[in-house]
């Protein structure tokens, strides 16, 4: 059964106040959520009272509960035998959209509040379905939603079951939808992912064929070990160098015209003579020489790339740039943050099935609606208490807020060590 509403705005919105803010960043996830009757085993003659469910498994396969468990999932020695058992749960996977400044961090003023400009993280939408069951498509329900009230696109970032979706499925319609995807990757995703016109897809985004090699592979090399962190976060900032460059905005298509890097003005190639002599600040590209010429992207000024390109993997930032570590971090943290917020079990506990007594999808999917409704009114209302308005002292004491760890200290295989 289709859950009805397909897709639902939470009734604490007031669109005027984010319409006005301009762009609107989404981070999307899935959590699951219990219903309140029996599920029973998938492979038995009985059905379950809530047939619009469906077992959520933690690792392994969330849609066959019965399959054989992993060794990497076996505990070990001293681990008690109901580890294993906790990580089963029969209900739905609730898809959130949780929006959030993607630009700035809630950081505190001098006198210890708030900034009013930075909102708090609060979810848009809801969509249920069953654990596992097409992300892609719930997302999409909950995006077009939003579309129809006239918030703004802007970032969207969602875990690796998003941009592991078919493209026109989802990695497609987002972008049609003016989104700008931010995704990481597995580690059988990294380096060289597509390619067109002769420029190659490098964990996201399109670079000069003539990239060296260990700027290519430098997040594959730091996952074997062959190179530190330190190193990593220099060849990552060496790729700008080589980085296609737009010639203008992408059309209502999404096709758009783009130029190589020496045409850019940001490099030097010996196929464009024109380019050289600019100064050893610009790195110097040394094509591959080829007995068919040049490649397109190299021969002509500017090339045409089709959205379908690279569709996959295509995103909107430079993979672990600064720029891209704290879009993707702030709208992931936010959605992760806003799950645990919502299902605290002295406030709402969506996660709980108590809460929600009764049978099918649609009633589910509305009763949880009000409670993040009710989520949302009771984050604001705390954020606005906490704030200070026309000099008068704020109503509740600020939480001290933990401190992060700088961006540009981050790598796939975590943050650097602390200097001493």
């Amino acid at each position: 059964m289709e859950s009805a509403p397909a897709w639902l705005v939470l009734s604490w919105q007031k669109s005027s106040l984010l319409t006005e803010l301009g762009e609107v960043s989404l981070g999307v996830d899935a959590t699951p959520v219990r219903t309140f009757f029996r599920g029973r085993r998938t492979n038995g003659p009985e059905l379950a009272t809530d047939p619009d469910a469906g077992w959520y498994v933690r690792e392994g396969d969330h849609r066959d509960p019965d399959a054989p468990v992993s060794e990497s999932m076996r505990p070990s020695q001293g681990t008690k035998k109901t580890s294993l058992k906790k990580k089963y749960l029969f209900g739905y996977d609730a898809q959130l959209i949780v929006t959030r400044d993607a630009e700035h961090d809630a950081v505190l003023l001098d006198d210890g509040t708030p900034n009013p400009e930075v909102l708090p993280a609060l979810v848009l939408g809801v969509s249920l379905d069953k654990p596992g069951h097409r992300p892609a498509y719930n997302g999409l329900k909950i995006l077009n939603g939003l579309r129809e009230r006239g918030y703004k696109p802007g970032y969207l970032a969602g875990d690796r079951a998003y941009n592991n979706s078919e493209p026109d499925e989802w990695q497609l319609p987002v972008r049609a939808m003016g989104y700008k995807p931010v995704y990481d990757y597995r580690a059988d995703q990294l380096g060289t992912q597509a390619g067109t016109h002769g420029a190659i897809l490098v964990e996201g985004r399109w670079y000069c064929p003539s990239m060296p090699e260990p700027l290519i592979k430098a997040t594959i090399d730091l996952h074997a070990d062959r190179i530190d962190r330190e190193t990593w976060i220099k060849l990552v900032a060496a790729r700008r160098g080589y980085r296609i460059m737009p010639k203008e905005h992408a059309d209502a298509d999404g096709y758009q015209r783009v130029m190589c890097p020496a045409e850019a003005s940001k490099a030097q190639c010996p196929i464009k003579p024109y380019t050289m002599g600019r100064g050893i600040h610009l790195p110097l590209i040394d094509p591959e020489p080829s007995p068919t010429g040049p490649l397109k992207v190299c021969r002509q000024h500017t090339i045409t790339v089709s959205p379908e390109a690279g569709a996959k993997q295509w995103q909107a930032l430079d993979y672990g740039s600064p720029e891209w570590q704290k879009v993707y971090f702030r709208l992931r943290n936010s959605v992760e943050g806003y799950n645990g917020y919502a299902k605290n079990p002295l406030a709402e506990g969506i996660e709980s099935a108590g809460s929600r007594r009764i049978r099918g999808i649609a009633a589910q999917t509305i009763l949880l609606a009000f409670q993040l409704a009710h989520a949302n009114r009771r984050k604001t209302k705390k954020w606005l208490d906490t704030l200070s308005l026309g000099g008068e002292r704020p109503r509740r004491r600020t939480h001290h807020r933990r401190q992060t760890k700088e961006p540009k200290g981050w790598t796939p295989t975590g943050h650097l060590a602390p200097a001493a």
